[in-house]
């Protein structure tokens, strides 16, 4: 009988999410969650040095996958370490509801 009563854990989705991407690419060096208030969708913006420098924010949205265990959509941006320095800067900017003041490093 299925467990009608299981609640997934968005933060730690969130931690195994950037985890695994840490794995498939070991030259990330900073991951931040962008907290969703209803817990639906996790926001990842990870910086990583073999990520090109485009100038542009690209976000890669990507269903649930509860057979991954992973029962949130997702939403990721890869920046280079200069793309992050111009988004700390305020030359590049994230889509309007990515909110740095509440981003949380994982």
């Amino acid at each position: 009988m299925p467990n009608s009563t299981f609640k997934p854990d968005y933060f730690q989705t969130a931690k195994e999410l950037a985890n695994a991407h840490r794995k498939a690419d070991p030259s990330i060096q900073l991951v931040l969650l962008i907290p969703d208030p209803k817990e639906v969708e996790i926001k990842l913006v990870e910086v990583s040095k073999s990520a090109p420098t485009s100038g542009d924010v690209f976000p890669f949205r990507f269903d649930p996958r509860p057979d991954l265990n992973i029962h949130f959509a997702s939403v990721v941006i890869i920046l280079s370490p200069d793309e992050w320095n111009e988004v700390q800067n305020g030359q590049l900017a994230l889509p309007p509801t990515w909110d740095l003041a509440i981003k949380k490093a994982i």
